[in-house]
């Protein structure tokens, strides 16, 4: 049987360590992937500077990436483990904490990577994540997912592959207004969905 959420994304960060570069550290594949993952969510969510809650916030590569923008931002991260919270503080990451239930209110809530991990006693658990989200969200939410259209070799075990499909009818759901990007990653492996106020 699996090991719960929490648990399982844990021992995924013991096995990578919290030394070397900060991508490898949140289990991107490269930075490049990343990167990509970053601009999709950027990119979707029509970002144009504000308040930003960064859900799963590893040790704060989205803040960098904002703050790149050029654009005003006031960024808060929240993160389940707090080892990946102190190396954020470590960095100069402004208004990171430790927990997994976030509060206020935020123009934007991104999240990427969150959604890593199987949950056999909840299998649709991420929708109720996503819904928490937009619910605190002014203008839009976007998170990116493992696609379930990832060939078989690019596979791991007790990793989430999202159906698009379910994501689509979730969204329509919820609101008028969103979007889903299956087009930036190699082999269409990954995917981002926005939703919109």
């Amino acid at each position: 049987m699996a090991p719960p959420r929490p648990a399982a994304i844990r021992s995924f960060h013991d096995a990578l360590g919290f030394a070397g570069p900060t991508w490898r550290v949140a289990g991107w594949g490269s930075e490049q992937l990343q990167r990509a993952r970053f601009d999709a969510l950027v990119r979707n969510a029509d970002y144009r500077g504000g308040t930003v809650l960064d859900w799963g916030c590893g040790p704060g590569d989205l803040y960098f990436h904002l703050r790149d923008t050029d654009l005003p931002l006031h960024y808060s991260g929240i993160d389940l483990d707090p080892r990946m919270v102190a190396l954020a503080e470590s960095r100069g990451v402004p208004g990171v904490s430790a927990g997994d239930a976030p509060g206020g209110r935020h123009d934007y809530v991104f999240a990427s990577g969150i959604f890593q991990f199987e949950d056999p006693a909840d299998p649709l658990y991420y929708l109720a994540i996503l819904e928490q989200a937009y619910d605190i969200a002014g203008r839009a939410v976007a998170a990116n997912f493992l696609s379930a259209n990832r060939p078989d070799t690019a596979r791991a075990a007790g990793e989430l592959y999202a159906d698009p499909a379910v994501l689509s009818r979730f969204a329509a759901a919820l609101t008028d207004r969103w979007r889903i990007d299956h087009a930036y990653h190699p082999q269409g492996a990954d995917f981002t969905v926005a939703l919109f106020k």
